[in-house]
């Protein structure tokens, strides 16, 4: 039973560690199958320059139909997951700038993963932490600790040495420099070798920190080696063109702030033409402008001056963030002010009012922020406590099922060894009967031959007494003379008679055990083939325990012949004289 109990054991083990196995394995997959669709989504925006915004916007619109109709027609959550992960990527590719449209829906399908893959779960965190990166950066560092974490605990490499550029971003921002230092760092050591773009955007992030702290020098240094990075790919993209601009405008900045003014004049310039020519109206455009405007204001360069407040009039209204247009309409009151145009107060008007609308955005996105968080804490609550009550009934569940399960086992092996016992002790009740019956017959066999035996003993013996009588008879007769003959002769006839009856007798009583000792004849000629038939029936006088005396009165030859017969019999089976030939026939009987 315990061999029964611990093979069972066993059992339940390996079928555990097998769905166990299975579930992990199922998971993999499915983290696989959400890595191959991100790898999808971005080989279309590394080709944004090469296709349309609106022929971007409905290649995803198109994976987005096929994803969800994958889930209609198979059920399969993962692709009602991966839909939703589509549509983040819309939002944004609809409105960069506007992130609250984003963030139902990230909740979303963060409650609906529910943690099961690690990826979604990785993905959602670290893209609510980007979110919140200037709307709250306490809670885009909570969010960005738990993606870490997440990911740590799978040993996978999802987007870890991105999580970890933005941790630095994140304390760059809380100009804790040193320590976002350490976290471009950690992501410079954590990047692929052939991430070049990632690697550039590490060294070019150690700039600005230097820059931050005082150390332009160091910061030309990092600078430049993100140029050398991007210039020796062989195979640019649209991304790795536009980030050598990027440092580009950088690098210009680091010079203009050593007063190397022709360096950042070139680099600047360079700059704005790639932004004029790839139409990217956005915050870094504002920012080249800004910087290039402080260069020929600090040279005095009022002609390039007046070509860029020239330019800004004409782009300013593409600019769809109300701080870049805050940005440039800066730039225009700064150049009025440093010319004393009159325009200037007309300008300051215009600044009055875009920072009253940035406020008034800033609240709007406060209340939606803070509506979205307060729906999504109350619906995580309740996905908690439902969470709860669901896993509460499911360990019942398994609970119940198990003890059911045990309790059965237990049953069946209980009635399994008690019906074990029972039939052993029937069993042995019977045998019990049967040994004893078995016994009552051999008793009553051996009684049966002791009498048998006894009775032959006793017929012998009357046999030897009627002829001794007969004997004396005889020499009475031969002695007297005047005997009556007819009398003498019927009383011989009568003793002749008895011994005839004694021999029928002892004749039934040898011949009932024919049957019984065929096999002993048998076994003893084929043992002793050298005795002959007549030594055989000897043989077997001897075994029934007869004397010579007693075999030479039923052979009818003198007891010196019997015992002659004896020694010639010991002889042939080899027996040494000194050896009793009744028991050793006796043994052969048993072995036979």
């Amino acid at each position: 039973m315990k061999i029964k109990i611990y093979v069972f054991g066993s059992f339940f083990l390996l079928f555990s560690l097998m769905v166990t196995a299975c579930d992990s394995s199922q998971k993999e997959d499915v983290n696989e199958y959400f890595i191959r669709l991100h790898k999808e989504i971005t080989s279309f925006a590394d080709k944004k320059d090469k296709i349309s915004h609106a022929y971007f916007t409905k290649a995803l619109d198109s994976l987005h139909r096929r994803e969800l109709f994958k889930y209609k027609n198979s059920g399969d959550e993962k692709y009602k997951l991966s839909s939703k992960y589509i549509e983040i990527y819309y939002y944004s590719s609809i409105d960069p700038n506007t992130f609250i449209r984003q963030l139902p829906t990230v909740y979303e399908l963060l409650k609906l993963n529910n943690n099961r893959y690690d990826y979604i779960t990785i993905f959602c965190n670290f893209n609510l932490a980007y979110q919140f990166e200037h709307n709250s950066p306490e809670l885009a560092m909570q969010f960005l600790d738990s993606a870490i974490e997440t990911e740590r605990k799978s040993e996978k490499d999802y987007e870890l040495p991105h999580m970890y550029h933005l941790k630095g971003r994140l304390y760059y921002n809380k100009k804790d420099y040193k320590k976002a230092m350490e976290y471009f760092d950690l992501a410079l050591k954590t990047y692929k070798k052939d991430d070049f773009l990632y690697i550039s955007s590490m060294h070019n992030n150690f700039g600005l920190c230097y820059e931050k702290m005082k150390r332009p020098d160091l910061a030309i240094r990092e600078a430049n080696i993100a140029l050398d990075i991007l210039n020796k790919i062989q195979e640019k993209n649209y991304a790795h063109d536009y980030f050598l601009f990027v440092v580009k405008g950088d690098l210009g900045y680091y010079q203009y702030t050593v007063k190397n003014y022709p360096a950042a004049q070139v680099l600047l310039t360079e700059t704005l033409d790639f932004y004029k020519a790839k139409q990217e109206i956005g915050r870094d455009l504002a920012k080249c402008l800004r910087r290039l405007f402080d260069l020929y204001k600090e040279t005095g360069n009022t002609e390039k001056m007046t070509e860029l407040i020239d330019f800004i009039y004409t782009i300013e209204p593409q600019f769809k963030s109300i701080a870049d247009k805050i940005e440039v309409n800066e730039i225009i009151q700064s150049y009025y002010a440093y010319t004393s145009n009159p325009k200037l107060k007309e300008f300051c008007y215009k600044l009055m009012k875009l920072h009253r609308d940035q406020d008034e955005q800033d609240k709007k996105n406060f209340a939606d922020v803070s509506d979205v968080l307060n729906k999504h804490v109350i619906g995580s609550i309740n996905q908690k406590h439902d969470f709860e009550i669901k896993s509460q009934k499911n360990r019942n569940k398994l609970l119940f099922v198990s003890i059911f399960a045990l309790t059965s086992i237990f049953c069946i092996i209980f009635i399994t060894v008690r019906n074990r016992n029972r039939k052993a002790k029937e069993l042995a009740a019977k045998e019990k009967v049967i040994l004893e019956k078995t016994k009552k017959i051999l008793e009553q066999n051996i009684r049966f031959q002791d009498d048998k035996i006894t009775n032959l003993h006793l017929n012998l013996n009357l046999k030897i007494e009627t002829e001794k009588t007969f004997l004396e008879q005889i020499k009475k007769i031969k002695k007297s003379k005047n005997t009556n003959v007819e009398e003498t002769v019927s009383d011989l006839f009568f003793k002749i008679n008895n011994l005839i009856q004694i021999d029928k007798r002892n004749f039934e009583l040898i011949n009932e055990s024919t049957v019984e000792n065929k096999q002993f004849v048998h076994n003893l000629s084929e043992k002793f083939p050298a005795l002959t038939k007549h030594e055989l029936k000897f043989c077997v006088y001897y075994k029934l325990g007869l004397s010579s005396k007693e075999i030479s009165v039923l052979e009818n030859i003198t007891e010196g012949s019997a015992r002659v017969y004896k020694n010639r019999i010991k002889t042939k089976m080899n027996i040494g004289k000194e050896s009793d030939l009744n028991d050793y026939l006796k043994d052969i009987k048993k072995m036979g």
